[in-house]
């Protein structure tokens, strides 16, 4: 394993440390079914955590299959290069993202919406810039 990957993994360990420690109220222990009350609940480090542990793995798994299509490009450098370029997934930063949510979740009609949902449909209007106006 590369000092990048070991790096990342120690980095997710803590974050989901953080988040666990701050969550513990919660009864999903992945927090895949986190929803908008939950998002509410959570101080902000929790969601600081919530959001670059989502980005750590949504990257994670896109070097992977980065990998797995050209073994002779390793996790690391595809980590590296995804980073690098802007090209996963999730493009911005945790602070975006979680703010973002933060503007997202004020709508009472939006609670009920899954995290995860949330930031996929975030992070698809986001990409696609801004409206006619």
């Amino acid at each position: 394993m590369g000092g990048t990957t070991r790096w990342a993994g120690v980095l997710g360990a803590a974050l989901v440390l953080v988040m666990v420690s701050a969550t513990a109220a919660f009864e999903d222990p992945h927090g895949v079914g986190y929803n908008g009350r939950d998002w509410e609940a959570m101080p902000d480090a929790a969601r600081l955590a919530y959001v670059a542990g989502f980005l750590a793995g949504t990257a994670t798994q896109q070097a992977v299959e980065r990998h797995r299509a050209n073994p002779k490009v390793s996790v690391d450098a595809a980590v590296s290069e995804i980073i690098r370029s802007h090209t996963g997934t999730f493009p911005f930063g945790v602070n975006v993202y979680k703010n973002d949510l933060h503007d997202y979740y004020f709508y009472r009609n939006n609670l009920p919406t899954k995290i995860y949902q949330a930031l996929l449909d975030e992070n698809a209007k986001m990409l696609k810039g801004p409206g006619p106006k």
